[in-house]
């Protein structure tokens, strides 16, 4: 078992109001697996994965990662897991605009002290197509190759588990396939588990598992 969360719930305020988001959430991955949550948006998907990220608390509930319980780890520690073990692909890509691929890619390890950073840089960008992109600025990408350097930002530190919010949403349904063929080849590469959050049933078929996000509970395929 990779991660398991039991019972998370988490509440936000909207003027008076309290908002339910997750109302008791459980979850289990095991090792290499790899599952997709479907939910229509508002859900709560981006916000459950934030939480198994570390980037947000939950209010109620535990979160076990490598048979640890990090549920109330500082920020520092969680920061710490983040940068060894778990992997980020964001929709919105997230990248340094003023660090070129190679930059974006290799920061990670640079903070690792990793000695190899620069050679693990180059061979994952050329894993995903961008062999000559190596100096180009965000600014300088299409939004495939923008992601395709997010992803591979995400893999550089091989984490035992990869999260992925919404990856191919904000392109276009060609680069989208060819960006998320790449993604399922170096999961399977890697032997990584990776939690897709989506909203696409096809694409979500392509995972071991899928889960229903629905009234902030999951819920197995029906």
């Amino acid at each position: 078992m990779i991660l398991e969360c039991q019972k998370v719930q988490k509440e936000f305020l909207q003027g008076q109001n309290k908002i339910e988001v997750l109302k008791g959430v459980n979850l289990c991955v095991d090792q290499g697996e790899t599952v997709a949550i479907l939910g229509v948006s508002g859900s709560g998907k981006s916000t459950l994965l934030s939480i198994l990220s570390g980037i947000e608390s939950p209010d109620r509930g535990s979160i076990l990662f490598s048979d640890a319980d990090i549920t109330n780890y500082s920020q520092e520690q969680l920061t710490k897991i983040r940068s060894t073990s778990i992997g980020v692909i964001f929709q919105q890509f997230h990248l340094i605009e003023h660090l070129n691929a190679l930059e974006n890619v290799m920061l990670s390890l640079e903070i690792l002290g990793d000695k190899n950073a620069l050679e693990r840089a180059k061979s994952l960008l050329t894993k995903v197509g961008l062999e000559g992109r190596f100096n180009h600025f965000p600014s300088q990408l299409s939004g495939g190759e923008r992601q395709r350097v997010a992803i591979a930002r995400a893999i550089a530190i091989n984490p035992k588990l990869l999260l992925a919010d919404e990856p191919s949403g904000s392109l276009d349904e060609e680069t989208g396939q060819k960006v998320m063929d790449l993604l399922f080849d170096l999961v399977e590469t890697e032997k990584m588990a990776l939690i897709l959050v989506t909203h696409e049933k096809k694409l979500a078929s392509r995972c071991q598992r899928t889960l229903h996000l629905e009234s902030g509970i999951l819920h197995s395929e029906k």
